[in-house]
């Protein structure tokens, strides 16, 4: 653990250090909007390199049993349901021997899942990493968010109309077609699955030859995973209290603006989160603070209902 933590201290010190003041993330967390959902771009360079299936180290995955509902408390006072905590530094170690020069360490995909799952909904999940219930966002219908038409036959998401984002980490049907990767060597691949859905979301955040080492190469990888600033700025955060750092200041990325559906030709930028049109009355969105808070025991946040990340990774 102490080792993993000295790592990822390593690799986000830039980041507190790099970064610069803005409001904009706080606005839109603290009056609890959505965040806005990300649009497929063209694949990032670099993808086909991308060794698959992993191979997972014997005994890092836990086999049958009853959950673990217990929590690791880390250095700095925060915690982590410690069945999640595993699935993330299984990531680490898998992609640290497949992806050296990624660098990825387990607080990043913990900063992640906080504010898209409240880690799992804080930590019920089976024995083998599967959430206990599904974990699944609102219908990407165009009432807030953009308009995604049915992928996956509702294989997934349970709609056969509109796709929906799925799992701890929220994964767009069509983006799980295309990266999902099996975390726990069942030979199968869901986005219900912790460690499937945290390899996964390694390897995006890896893609295109990034050190997420480098703060901008970090910050490049959040926004990569959904294109909201105020998103990336929350994010960070959460990496920097589970890394047990001082946390990072805010970075002027400006939010996009509305777009259509995805284009086959032309991938538009990600449409934001409107004030105008809140999701559906059915839901119940409500986004991870924009900071997290000194208090340890503070309950975990519920899920973002942001569709991330995209099918394929922005080039930026």
């Amino acid at each position: 653990m102490a080792a993993a933590l000295q790592r990822a201290t390593q690799g986000l010190a830039a980041v507190a250090v790099a970064a610069t003041v803005v409001t904009v993330g706080a606005t839109v967390y603290e009056s609890r909007q959505p965040v806005p959902p990300p649009t497929p771009t063209a694949v990032a360079q670099g993808m086909q390199s991308l060794p698959r299936p992993f191979v997972t180290p014997p005994g890092s995955v836990p086999g049958p049993g009853a959950p673990d509902l217990s929590r690791t408390e880390l250095p700095g006072g925060a915690t982590l349901p410690a069945a999640v905590l595993r699935a993330y530094r299984n990531a680490e170690v898998r992609l640290a021997q497949a992806l050296p020069g990624c660098r990825l360490t387990w607080p990043v995909l913990a900063g992640i899942g906080q504010v898209e799952s409240g880690q799992a909904r804080g930590g019920a999940l089976a024995a083998d990493g599967t959430t206990v219930q599904p974990i699944i966002g609102p219908a990407l219908n165009g009432k807030g968010f953009a308009p995604i038409r049915d992928t996956d036959a509702g294989r997934l998401d349970g709609d056969t109309r509109w796709d929906r984002a799925v799992g701890p980490m929220q994964f767009i049907p069509s983006t799980w077609a295309v990266w999902g990767t099996d975390g726990n060597d069942d030979r199968s691949a869901s986005p219900h699955n912790m460690y499937d859905a945290a390899l996964t979301a390694g390897r995006y955040l890896c893609a295109g030859g990034r050190n997420l080492s480098e703060a901008g190469d970090l910050r490049k990888a959040l926004l990569s995973y959904n294109q909201s600033g105020a998103y990336a700025d929350t994010v960070l955060g959460w990496i920097a209290r589970y890394a047990g750092m001082p946390e990072p200041e805010s970075s002027p990325d400006p939010d996009p603006s509305p777009s259509p559906s995805p284009s086959a030709s032309e991938p538009p930028p990600s449409p934001s989160a409107s004030t105008k049109n809140p999701p559906p009355a059915d839901v119940s969105p409500s986004p991870s603070p924009s900071r997290p808070g000194p208090d340890k025991d503070a309950p975990e946040p519920p899920p973002s209902v942001s569709p991330s990340p995209s099918t394929q990774d922005p080039a930026a």
